[in-house]
């Protein structure tokens, strides 16, 4: 993807060129550039951040225990490392000994109550910038009461593109739904699906998701049976199981019998493993399907869909799921074994996403000098767009969300006592189409 032609004001001379010059440390000494507008101008020690607390606290709206805590616990690991490694590159910079910062890791458990209760505790602690949240929901509940207190919300994760809003306190370094939709849509058609069964939950997220998939699917020539939504706290799929079970039937003989152009798309969190076990034990002809189940990025990278109690239903179902993608560089390689080698787990855009997101918090903050949240809403889309990092570059459009981008697919491996998320193939943006490096059988 090309960067973004454009400038935005309101980054100071010195960032602009310590954006220049920064060398970013992972792991064993690893380093690469964050690039800038060049400049003539040398930083000096004379008046940096003298107005910045010694100490500057980043809030993070994490889920460490509910359905998206696969990826939060993961992006628990990626925030604490992009701290460390700020710190270590301050060290080379006129802010050594001035300014050190520090992320304080809350759990809102993808509760809106809770996340807005965590807000109100960030802004009592003074803190203007927060990684988070995680999921568009309590993005789209905290938001008003971020844009009356001025604390900037950068979500690395939050996709619904019902919260595009320009000049807003929300920040989102993934892109929003619509393309995810056409890459969804995409994906299925290419594969020889031509009939849809949707099951989605029912939020933000889930029916804005589901419904830029149904009118991408529609265009591209295929018919969507039924879109099916549930109760995002339910544990009982009984109901839409059933449902689930009579719409299979009724689009397999609008397909003329041929089961094999009819499929299934799941836009879940954790609850969809939970899904799948039920069906599996109910309705076991849905979870044996010549075409794979699809998922999204709410699914991928979940540690709920490879744990072994699931592992034969999950071989049954394949889950392709799609999520942003990003550029696979020597050092997003360094980050991602670091981050296997604390939690076993495996990498993916969104613990990659929350890391520079990090990164682009502590320039901002730095770049206004003072730890204000207006100020930093001002100077962050350009500190954004002249920033790479371990996801790329991460250029902002007008709504302050990334911009469009290639997607990646992933699909769950392995044998049913070990199985993993891994890359199986990608959508182009600018072909529209679907490159396979495994695809999953039908």
């Amino acid at each position: 993807m090309n960067r973004l032609n454009r400038k935005r004001s309101g980054v100071s001379t010195v960032i602009a060129v310590v954006m220049l010059i920064i060398g970013l440390v992972i792991g064993a000494g690893a380093v690469y550039a964050i690039k800038s507008t060049p400049t003539t101008s040398t930083p000096t020690t004379t008046g940096v951040a003298t107005s910045l607390p010694s100490t500057v606290n980043i809030g993070v709206l994490d889920d460490l225990t509910d359905g998206l805590s696969g990826e939060g616990l993961k992006i628990n690991f990626t925030v604490h490392q992009a701290v460390n490694d700020i710190n270590a590159y301050l060290q080379s910079t006129p802010y050594a000994g001035k300014v050190t910062f520090n992320v304080v890791v809350l759990n809102y458990a993808l509760d809106n109550t809770q996340a807005l209760n965590d807000l109100a505790t960030f802004k009592s602690e003074g803190i203007s910038v927060v990684v988070g949240p995680l999921n568009s929901g309590a993005a789209q509940a905290i938001l008003p009461t971020a844009d009356s207190d001025q604390i900037v919300l950068i979500s690395p994760s939050s996709t619904s593109s019902a919260l595009a809003i320009p000049n807003d306190y929300l920040f989102r370094t993934a892109p929003t739904d619509i393309v995810q939709g056409k890459a969804d849509a995409r994906m299925m058609y290419q594969d020889g699906v031509r009939y849809l069964i949707q099951v989605y939950r029912q939020d933000t997220y889930g029916s804005g998701l589901a419904n830029y998939t149904k009118a991408d699917f529609t265009a591209d020539g295929g018919t969507v049976v039924d879109s099916i939504p549930y109760d995002t706290s339910t544990s009982n799929f009984a109901p839409i199981l059933a449902t689930l079970n009579s719409d299979w039937t009724k689009a397999v003989n609008e397909a003329g019998g041929n089961n094999n152009s009819v499929a299934i798309q799941l836009i879940a969190f954790d609850e969809g493993a939970t899904l799948l076990q039920q069906a599996a034990s109910n309705y076991p002809n849905l979870i044996k399907t010549p075409q794979p189940w699809y998922g999204t990025d709410g699914v991928e990278g979940e540690a709920a869909f490879t744990n072994s109690t699931i592992g034969t239903t999950m071989q049954a179902v394949r889950l392709p799921s799609t999520v942003f993608g990003y550029t696979n560089s020597s050092k997003t390689q360094t980050l991602c074994s670091e981050l296997f080698k604390a939690t076993s787990q495996t990498c993916d855009s969104y613990p990659i996403g929350a890391y520079d997101d990090v990164w682009i918090a502590a320039l901002s903050v730095l770049s206004c000098g003072t730890y204000q949240g207006s100020c930093i809403q001002k100077v962050l889309p350009t500190v954004a767009d002249n920033y790479y990092g371990v996801s790329g570059w991460t250029e902002l459009d007008a709504n302050g969300d990334r911009a469009i981008s290639d997607y990646l697919i992933y699909c769950i491996t392995g044998p049913a006592n070990n199985l993993a998320w891994t890359v199986c193939g990608s959508w182009s943006y600018q072909t529209d189409t679907v490159t396979w490096t495994h695809q999953p059988p039908t």
